[in-house]
């Protein structure tokens, strides 16, 4: 599949100023002659003319030649630039289709870029990262990836495991001609995992910065939850009303707060209950707050502390591991009885959800994740880089340990080797089909 020519959509499909149509592939130069009438096309630079299908003219575009290997592909590359409309735009994709070239799968470009040695898996990655990208820390931890210091870091690596490797293969065949020095192997092998630790160890803060972080608004039933939501959101998202038990279940959605991505969920009232669908809205909450790093246990002030609060606190007491802000909520309405909140070990605020008086509230949320998300230049930044590391440490402790036992210079290098396997599935050099698919499934069509 690598060797037929595709082409795709490149821009949001739409009503739009411009679309952007890519095709590569061995027939993307026959393309253009059958397109546009020229057979001397320079890359690099642009053209102007008409799109037809016979006499029949579909849009007035520009386009641009990429000479592979000199492209994004690392292939013949054409792409289009028309006016866009939904109409106009997929009338030249089925035009371009009609010459016997595929329709791109998702990803399809990026993955051919990987395959022909334009840019290593960690780069891909990061440029579909890029694109999702809808928080500053995520945008930032992209770019660190895009600008390749991981990459370059993983190179410097598996060039010092190299020449251990070249040293330990010269030995195994000249045994008689050179004394192992075992402190030498040790002592490079400990700076490879003391590098790889650094790595797996704040990988945690790179993978956040990319997905967000979780936090859970748990409380009684009409203790201001939803409200608190919306406020949060700047939007009207969970329904609000007085009747108690209204969220039966729980509601996500995804807000920035000084540039940190936190996916934030309204939970459904914690309480004992017999009603079979609220019973269900309050095992997901009690779910949605096992997987939250950071709960708002949101108190009515008009009510001051009741037995339903102190329900919710003992379930809470199961996660005390976790950040936890108290939330004392409807501080504008003057209540019944004395407040007076018995948990001391929390922070604890006062805010008015329904007056959107909530700005000392996301400081304090900003002050508690903070540190959760800082990325420096080169950060894992998802699950799969994270495990390939980890696999690399595992084989680099083995072969000091196998140095400390004495083992043969052989097992040793199987260890080594494995260490550079790790690395090599870290970055896409070696990969699988499924591998890829994988990946690039998750990427844009024409991307």
């Amino acid at each position: 599949m690598i060797f037929d020519t595709i082409a795709a959509i490149s821009s949001p499909l739409g009503t739009g100023a411009i679309s952007v149509i890519r095709i590569t592939g061995n027939k993307t130069k026959k393309l253009i002659k059958e397109l546009f009438d020229n057979e001397k096309t320079e890359p690099k630079k642009m053209y102007y003319g008409w799109i037809k299908d016979k006499d029949e003219i579909i849009d007035e575009v520009t386009w641009v030649y990429h000479k592979g290997p000199k492209s994004y592909t690392g292939e013949d590359m054409l792409e289009i630039f028309g006016h866009g409309g939904v109409l106009v735009t997929k009338k030249i994709l089925n035009l371009i289709l009609s010459k016997n070239i595929r329709e791109a799968l998702p990803g399809e470009f990026s993955k051919r870029a990987v395959m022909n040695k334009k840019m290593d898996l960690v780069k891909a990655e990061a440029i579909n990262e890029l694109i999702h990208a809808n928080s500053d820390y995520a945008l930032k931890a992209a770019a660190n990836q895009m600008e390749g210091k991981l990459s370059e870091k993983i190179q410097d690596l598996k060039k010092d495991l190299f020449t251990i490797a070249a040293r330990i293969e010269v030995e195994m065949d000249y045994p008689e001609d050179f004394e192992v020095d075992n402190f030498e192997f040790l002592n490079s092998l400990n700076k490879v995992k003391d590098e790889l630790i650094y790595l797996y160890e704040n990988a945690d803060n790179g993978i956040t910065a990319i997905e967000g972080i979780k936090m859970a608004i748990v409380g009684k039933p009409n203790a201001g939850k939803s409200t608190l939501l919306n406020a949060l959101l700047r939007k009207d998202r969970a329904i609000v009303t007085d009747i108690p038990g209204t969220t039966r279940d729980t509601i996500e959605e995804s807000l920035s707060i000084r540039g940190i991505l936190i996916k934030s969920i309204d939970t459904a009232g914690i309480r004992e209950t017999e009603d079979v669908v609220e019973k269900i809205g309050v095992e997901r909450s009690l779910k949605a707050i096992e997987e939250s790093k950071l709960i708002l246990f949101v108190l009515d002030n008009s009510t001051g502390i009741e037995d339903y609060d102190i329900e919710v606190y003992e379930k809470l007491k199961e996660f005390s591991y976790k950040d936890i802000i108290i939330v004392i909520n409807k501080s504008d309405i003057k209540n019944r009885v004395n407040f007076n909140v018995p948990w001391k070990d929390y922070d604890i605020v006062k805010i008015s959800a329904s007056n959107g008086d909530i700005r000392n509230l996301e400081e304090l949320i900003y002050d508690k994740l903070k540190n959760t998300v800082i990325t420096n230049e080169y950060t894992l930044t998802n699950e799969r880089q994270k495990n390939a590391v980890k696999k690399a440490i595992d084989s680099v402790s083995k072969a000091i340990e196998g140095i400390n036992l004495g083992l043969t210079n052989d097992a040793i290098m199987f260890d080594v080797r494995k260490t550079i396997e790790g690395l090599n599935e870290l970055t896409g050099e070696d990969y699988t089909e499924t591998l890829l698919d994988n990946i690039f499934g998750n990427f844009c069509v024409g991307k």
